[in-house]
């Protein structure tokens, strides 16, 4: 992270272990209370939590998913359904209905509005005449002349599509189909997390590539690189330690380069971010284990809109008890300047008021972080053998780092295929493997099979006192080789 708020445990919402906990005011004396969790716990089971710096979610028809199961990678990771959409709006969160069964089943639309979005989402799926009418007009106009209501618009623009009410219509259009490609490939909404966390990802690639020779130096940073004048090109590194590194190719990311050297679209933009622990989740439900999207339209003129992902303990990213939340926008100010007013309104803290049904925070941290999407991928004043790559863009998807990755890798290997699919285990061969099977030759009869193993046998009976004495020498030579 290149600026951070730092982190604030909530403790004045907090309870210490052994306390009785209160019934809140208004609560049914027949409802199971709740034990607080204090921040002594979340301390002692730190090792619980898996908290990823970058947030985003998989799209179950994106590139990566696509990635992962051509390479044969996915054999290596767990994934969990987001199994609901979720909005800020008027004050409080509502659940957006996204598939066909959602809309039917959603009390929030009236008849009407249920056909209406149906309608609008069928018509969605192909390019029309009229739909290329409103090219390079905003999104909100093209769905006001549809004849939607306030609710639909919402649930279409921020929800949806996940654009702002000036993006054009036909990136709107664009974003608003591959969201209804991505519906029921997996479930009932577009996207998949993995368990354990984003880490989990490149961890799953760096397994694949270490069952075929890849090498990993951990706790090794790189000081210095080794140029070859002639050739303009990087021969070796030299490491944290002072051991020297011979390469052919290095790779790199942009955070590790000096802005002299780098090429760059548009100046640098940042990325604000908070993660949050909190009680409970954010919208009650049957069901505990939810892995919710939530999108906050901006609370103000000027302030940005929100993305948050709620993680449930199933995820395994953090303990029994709890739920950990991610939000992300595009830098305004400082990552607490932007996203403080949005945890106050939605959860339980020290600075909010009238919230005492919301999630309590229980832990928190603002920090800002680079936005990799203005990185140009050509022009930079590097050695010709050095590529880089920038770090993660504010996109809810992987397709900048995919695009990314099979830029790179064309340019060291232009012939060689991206990722391809990997071999089943048992259908490797190792060398030296020898399981050609001898059968009889041509004119060869069992009699004479039985005459050879007579030979052998009476060879056997004569070297077998040699053998006897030889046999310690030789157990001692292959331990000895061993060693």
């Amino acid at each position: 992270a290149d600026r951070c708020h730092g982190f604030r445990p909530i403790t004045q919402a907090s309870q210490t272990e052994g306390e009785e906990p209160t019934t809140a005011a208004g609560q049914s004396q027949s409802e199971p209370t709740r034990k607080k969790i204090s921040f002594a716990q979340l301390v002692k089971e730190g090792r619980r939590f898996n908290i990823d710096l970058v947030s985003k979610l998989m799209y179950s028809r994106g590139s990566l998913v696509d990635l992962l199961i051509k390479s044969n990678v996915s054999r290596y990771a767990e994934f969990k359904n987001v199994t609901r959409i979720l909005t800020y709006r008027d004050g409080k969160v509502e659940q957006v209905p996204c598939s066909r069964a959602d809309v039917f089943a959603s009390r929030q639309l009236s008849v009407v509005e249920k056909r209406k979005l149906m309608r609008f989402l069928t018509s969605c799926v192909e390019e029309t005449e009229e739909q290329r009418a409103y090219n390079g007009r905003p999104y909100l106009e093209f769905l006001c002349d549809q004849q939607l209501g306030d609710n639909l618009q919402h649930f279409l623009l921020h929800s949806i599509a996940m654009v702002t009410e000036d993006t054009p219509t036909e990136e709107g259009l664009a974003s608003t189909r591959h969201f209804l490609r991505c519906l029921g490939r997996y479930g009932n909404t577009p996207f998949l997390f993995p368990v354990y966390g984003l880490g989990e990802i490149p961890q799953c690639f760096c397994r694949m590539c270490a069952v075929f020779g890849g090498i990993y130096c951990l706790r090794h940073s790189v000081s210095c690189l080794l140029l070859d004048k002639d050739t303009n090109r990087c021969k070796a590194v030299i490491d944290s330690r002072g051991q020297r590194i011979s390469c052919s190719h290095f790779v790199v990311e942009d955070g590790f380069i000096g802005a002299d050297r780098k090429r760059e679209a548009t100046p640098t933009r940042y990325l604000s971010r908070a993660v949050l622990i909190t009680d409970r989740s954010i919208l009650p439900s049957d069901s505990d284990q939810q892995v919710s999207m939530v999108t906050v339209p901006p609370i103000a003129a000027g302030c940005p809109a929100v993305k948050m992902v709620e993680l449930c303990p199933s995820t395994m990213t953090c303990m029994p008890g709890t739920y950990l939340v991610h939000l992300t926008c595009q830098s305004a100010g400082s990552a607490y300047q932007d996203l403080s007013p949005v945890v106050t309104r939605m959860f339980r803290t020290p600075e909010s008021h009238d919230q005492e049904s919301s999630p309590t925070v229980l832990w928190c941290l603002y920090f800002n972080m680079a936005d990799g999407s203005g990185l140009e991928g050509e022009g930079h004043d590097l050695p010709s053998n050095v590529y880089l790559c920038s770090g993660p863009d504010a996109g809810l998807g992987h397709e900048h780092a995919v695009r990314q990755a099979q830029a790179i890798f064309q340019k060291i290997l232009p012939e060689e295929e991206f990722c391809p699919p990997a071999p089943n285990p048992e259908d490797i061969v190792y060398d030296g493997d020898n399981n050609s099977s001898s059968t009889p030759g041509d004119g060869e009869t069992l009699e004479g099979e039985e005459e050879k193993e007579k030979v052998e046998g009476e060879k056997e009976e004569k070297v077998e006192g040699e053998v006897e004495e030889e046999e310690t020498p030789k157990e001692e030579q292959s331990l000895q080789t061993e060693e």
